[in-house]
């Protein structure tokens, strides 16, 4: 298994891309996803050593209107091409809903939006990744039972998850069972935690606020993402279910801890990314 890492809050926005590149082979990573423009930045990862992992910039084709499906489908084949011309093994797939459509509707518009993308996808040799997300509600493929459902409406095997245990936690859902039940639906994995704060949760419940409890610094709330092992995730667990599958890709820490200043300090950021490798690195070769 191979540390990769996103670039995420200030990361992304205010550290330049090459410098954060250069800092994290310095610190132990071997790869990371790839933000535009895709020629650009894998060079740079290459030329420091580091593997590309995956890309967005797909549009959402979970729409209820035909033309506009039919024109985003379009525009996500030519970035597939555009992927899979630069030697980028992944890429990222949304699943936001129409919210104004029922689950029924929903998971049709995904399965016509979706599957001449996959299709596409398995000829070039790419792979199409679900992080299962929820964001309060708006997405749709964030449960063992939609990820069910949605394999069998589309299963193209380039289609799969992004596996991420810390949504998984606080929405109360086995994430070491759903490694293994996925097992050959799970294309890439992501490192980062959640904390669950019960005297948080006593006070205000599991809806807590608009953001169903998420806390951010100094605010209340009952769960907050941190930087893998400093919440509620067992990592040697997790990692061992992964291995028990056969997955052997990257795994890639996505920084969204609050402390550790990913929205309000860029030179933190950066250590926090360097906290994470020097965790992780205990339960992986090498």
């Amino acid at each position: 298994m191979k540390l990769g890492f996103l670039t995420t809050g200030l990361l992304r926005t205010k550290v330049d891309y090459a410098d954060l590149v250069r800092f994290a082979a310095d610190h132990g990573y071997q790869a990371a996803d790839v933000p535009d423009p895709l020629p650009k930045s894998v060079k740079i990862l290459r030329d420091a050593g580091l593997e590309p992992i995956a890309a967005g910039g797909l549009p959402n084709l979970i729409v209820a209107d035909t033309e506009e499906r039919a024109a985003n489908v379009a525009k996500a084949l030519v970035r597939l091409d555009e992927v899979a011309r630069q030697g980028i093994p992944l890429l990222m797939l949304n699943h936001g809903k129409v919210l104004t459509a029922t689950e029924d509707e929903n998971f049709e518009y995904a399965r016509l939006g979706y599957t001449p993308v996959a299709e596409r996808a398995q000829t070039l040799g790419l792979k199409l990744t679900i992080e299962h997300y929820p964001n309060y509600g708006k997405n749709l493929a964030i449960s063992p039972a939609s990820w069910r459902r949605l394999f069998e409406l589309v299963p193209v095997p380039s289609i799969g998850l992004c596996i991420d245990p810390s949504h998984l936690v606080f929405l109360g859902i086995d994430y070491l069972r759903a490694v293994r039940e996925f097992g050959n639906r799970i294309h890439y994995a992501h490192a980062k935690d959640t904390e669950i704060i019960p005297e948080g949760l006593y006070q205000h419940g599991f809806l807590a606020g608009p953001s169903f409890g998420r806390k951010s610094k100094g605010k209340s709330g009952w769960w907050r993402y941190t930087l893998p092992g400093y919440g509620n995730v067992d990592w040697g667990a997790y990692l061992g279910a992964l291995l028990d599958i056969g997955y052997d890709s990257f795994l890639s820490v996505e920084h969204e801890d609050d402390l550790w200043g990913w929205l309000d300090d860029p030179e933190r950021a950066k250590e926090g990314l360097a906290v994470a490798q020097k965790f992780l690195s205990q339960y992986l070769p090498g």
